[in-house]
């Protein structure tokens, strides 16, 4: 429908009526139910309605606001009264394709309560643009810079503590290791590098103190090289909880490093293990514990879009610490046998299959008391599929020991690898 339409028929029926007589929990849940032009063709019926939709409405609705400049039309004086309204209160902004003249008029704002943004324009960014950004948002604590820049830039956001560099072209090593320096950050994404040098001592220094950290498969590099190099005074890796691989993961010289000194470079146990779309020989390779001994104080192990290997899975005990069990989108190996590993899982308080193609099983009265009759706990098996006949069938007489759930378990991300320290 036409918006001026849209516009004439709000007017008549709000103009002879005043707004004051409703409280602000009425017009917020009345504005619930209006769409997002709706509401700014309401500010335009009157003086009253204009000051109800800018200090009310629009400051409770977008503390957090999002917009694609792609598919939304937003034009230059609507834009200027919505940024009139909550300049004070957003807290977080997501803008994308933002056009030169919005973007003009935007940088002419400063937002003292935004912590967070990602902004993309309908050109590449260059360093001013991200330089002006700064001045903008002068208390920005989560940044993910679109655009050509380097370290000048991203310095300028001083009170940053969670960086996304992954749309940053043209950024060098050396730009990486000044952002370091400058920066106190809790956590940093980078899959930029396809080729690095070791940093700097006192650059890895501030590396290490990272609690979240994002790296591909060659910057794997990035961590272990002054912490390896100087035995008599090894830097950890001591506040790391998250280490999360992107990409493509190959049987590598920078996964081997990872695997033989991961207890020397973080020097706590690994608490879970996610790994998705890997062949059947990585993992064979590395989920071995007898190569791998760190591996048998893992609590939770995920596995997506991967191969159920019996080498691999088939005896979970020999995972000692194990207790959770996630398959998410797997297909089993022909030598499989699932009753197998259910038995073989003493310690394993849950085993989840979630859209997997596995044959179809029975777990029956003799299973149950032979081989699940010593447990301690009762096992959760949960099996979750599209489909509307069930692919496993349990006897219920011993629930104590076994119990049959179909709940889904939505996987945390389909990085390639992702490990959870304790």
């Amino acid at each position: 429908m036409d918006n001026k339409i849209v516009e004439e028929r709000i007017y008549k029926i709000t103009s002879h009526f005043d707004p004051l007589i409703l409280n602000n929990d009425c017009w917020l849940l009345i504005c619930d139910l209006l769409t997002f032009q709706d509401i700014l063709n309401l500010s335009k019926v009157s003086h009253s309605y204009k000051n109800l939709v800018e200090y009310l409405v629009l400051p409770s609705k977008l503390t957090k606001w999002e917009i694609s400049f792609s598919y939304d039309i937003i034009g230059l004086d609507d834009f200027k009264f919505i940024l009139d309204s909550i300049y004070t209160t957003v807290r977080e902004l997501r803008i994308l394709f933002l056009p030169e003249r919005h973007f003009e008029l935007l940088s002419s704002y400063q937002f003292p309560n935004v912590t967070e943004i990602r902004i993309t324009l309908s050109r590449p960014m260059d360093e001013a643009d991200i330089s002006t950004l700064s001045y903008v948002f002068p208390n920005l604590q989560e940044f993910s810079p679109h655009g050509i820049c380097s370290s000048k830039a991203i310095e300028l956001f001083a009170n940053v503590e969670h960086l996304t560099l992954t749309c940053c072209r043209n950024l060098t090593k050396t730009d990486l290791g000044r952002i370091l320096l400058t920066l106190n950050l809790k956590s940093l994404k980078l899959d930029i590098f396809k080729k690095v040098s070791p940093l700097s001592r006192e650059e890895f220094l501030k590396f290490s103190k990272i609690e979240v950290l994002t790296l591909n498969r060659i910057e794997l590099g990035l961590i272990s090289g002054v912490n390896l190099s100087d035995v008599h005074n090894p830097i950890i890796f001591s506040d790391l909880k998250v280490l999360i691989i992107t990409g493509k993961l190959i049987e590598s010289t920078e996964i081997d490093k990872l695997f033989e000194n991961i207890q020397f470079i973080v020097c706590r146990d690994v608490s879970s293990i996610e790994i998705a779309n890997v062949s059947d020989n990585f993992l064979s390779t590395y989920f071995n514990t007898e190569k791998y001994d760190f591996l048998k104080r893992v609590s939770v192990l995920k596995f997506i879009n991967t191969t159920i290997l019996n080498n691999v899975i088939g005896v979970p005990n020999k995972y000692k610490d194990l207790r959770e069990l996630y398959f998410f989108y797997c297909h089993a190996a022909l030598n499989l046998d699932i009753l197998t590993i259910i038995s073989n899982s003493q310690k394993v308080d849950l085993i989840s299959f979630e859209d997997c193609d596995i044959p179809h099983i029975v777990i029956g009265k003799a299973f149950i008391r032979d081989h699940l009759g010593i447990r301690r706990n009762q096992l959760i098996l949960n099996w979750c599929s599209k489909e509307k006949n069930p692919d496993v069938h349990c006897y219920n007489e011993y629930r104590n020991l076994i119990k049959l759930t179909n709940v889904s378990h939505i996987s945390s991300n389909f990085d390639s690898m992702t490990i959870q320290f304790k």
